[in-house]
C-alpha cells in the first residue's frame, strides 16, 4: 500500500512540474523604430515638430500591434514593446494593443534596448532602416546621421539592427524577425543570419520615395510574420560579438573627435575616426553613444 502511495504521489509531482513548465511565461521583446515603417519616407514624417509626424506615430502604432497580434497568436505571454526613435516617446499608449507594455521616453540605459534581459524567448525589430550610405534605402543613418558616418565593431561596418541585435545577443536572446525597407532586410539577412525572418513593408526608389505595400497587406504580413517567426523561434541563433570588442566610430567631420578625445580610453584611428577597445560588450555600447552625443554638441 506504501508503495501504491508513493507511485501516486510521484506521479503527482511530475505532473505539477510539468504543468509548471508548460505554464513558463513566453516572453517576447519588441523595439520599434521609424524610419522602416510603413508609409514614413520623409524626415517630415520622424520629427516630432513636422506636419505629417501625427500620422506616422499612428503608422506606427498599427504596424506593432500587427507584430502583436501575431505573437499572442504564436503563443506569447507577454509582450513588451520599446519605443525607440528620436525622444521615444512615439507610440500613443492608448494607441498600443492593451495586451503589450510599452517602455516610453528617454534617457534610458540601453536606449533602443531599454528593457530586454535573458528571460525573453525572443526578440522583434519593427519599423527598422538600413545603415548610413546604403543606396536607395529610406533615411538611411546609423544613430545620427548628422554625426555618424559608420561605426564598425571587430572591423564589421553594423547598422542599428546589428550593435541593437548584438544587445539581445548578450543576453542570449535571438532576434527572430525584423520589419522595414527591403535594403533594411537584406542587411538583417546578412548580419543577424538567414534564419530571421524579415517583413519589407516598402521598397525605397531613392532616400525619401519609396513604394508601399497596400497598407491591409503590409499589415498582414506582419502578423503572420512574427507568428511564424516566433512558433520557430528555436531556429534563430543569437548575434554575439565577443571580446576583445574593437570599436571604431567615423564622424561626419574632424573637429568632432575632439570632445570624444578628451575620455581617456579614446584613442584617434584616423582624421575623423575614433575607438577604444572594451571586454564588455554592454559597457562598449554605453561608451559609444557618449561619445556621439559629444561628437554632437
Amino acid at each position: 500500500m506504501k508503495k501504491i502511495v508513493v507511485f501516486v504521489c510521484v506521479l503527482a509531482l511530475c505532473g505539477l512540474a510539468a504543468s509548471a513548465q508548460t505554464k513558463a511565461p513566453l516572453k517576447a521583446y519588441i523595439s520599434v523604430d521609424m524610419e522602416g515603417i510603413w508609409g514614413v519616407v520623409h524626415g517630415d514624417h520622424t520629427g516630432s515638430a513636422a506636419g505629417d509626424y501625427q500620422h506616422s506615430r499612428k503608422w506606427m502604432a498599427e504596424d506593432v500591434n500587427a507584430v502583436i497580434a501575431g505573437l499572442f497568436a504564436a503563443g506569447a505571454t507577454e509582450v513588451v514593446v520599446n519605443d525607440s526613435h528620436g525622444g521615444m516617446r512615439n507610440i500613443l499608449a492608448e494607441d498600443l494593443d492593451q495586451r503589450a507594455s510599452l517602455i516610453s521616453g528617454t534617457p534610458k540605459p540601453l536606449l533602443m534596448m531599454e528593457g530586454i534581459d535573458a528571460t525573453f524567448a525572443a526578440c522583434i525589430f519593427v519599423g527598422y532602416h538600413a545603415k548610413a550610405g546604403t543606396a536607395a534605402a529610406i533615411l538611411d543613418h546609423t544613430i545620427s546621421s548628422a554625426a555618424v558616418r559608420s561605426i564598425k565593431i571587430n572591423g564589421l561596418e553594423l547598422p542599428e539592427l546589428g550593435i541593437n541585435g548584438a544587445i539581445a545577443g548578450a543576453f542570449g536572446v535571438p532576434v527572430v524577425m525584423l520589419s522595414g525597407d527591403t535594403e533594411t532586410c537584406k542587411q538583417a539577412k546578412a548580419i543577424l543570419g538567414p534564419a530571421t525572418l524579415t517583413v519589407a513593408v516598402k521598397e525605397g526608389i531613392g532616400r525619401t520615395a519609396a513604394k508601399m505595400l497596400p497598407r491591409e497587406e503590409a499589415h498582414r504580413r506582419l502578423k503572420e510574420g512574427a507568428k511564424e517567426a516566433f512558433l520557430q523561434r528555436a531556429k534563430a541563433v543569437p548575434f554575439k560579438l565577443g571580446p576583445p570588442l574593437n570599436f571604431e566610430l567615423e564622424l561626419q567631420t574632424s573637429a568632432m573627435t575632439e570632445l570624444p578625445l578628451q575620455v581617456p580610453q579614446v584613442k584617434r584611428l584616423g582624421g575623423r575616426t575614433v575607438g577604444f577597445t572594451s571586454n564588455d560588450y554592454l559597457e562598449g555600447v554605453k561608451l559609444l553613444r557618449a561619445l556621439i552625443a559629444l561628437a554632437g554638441i
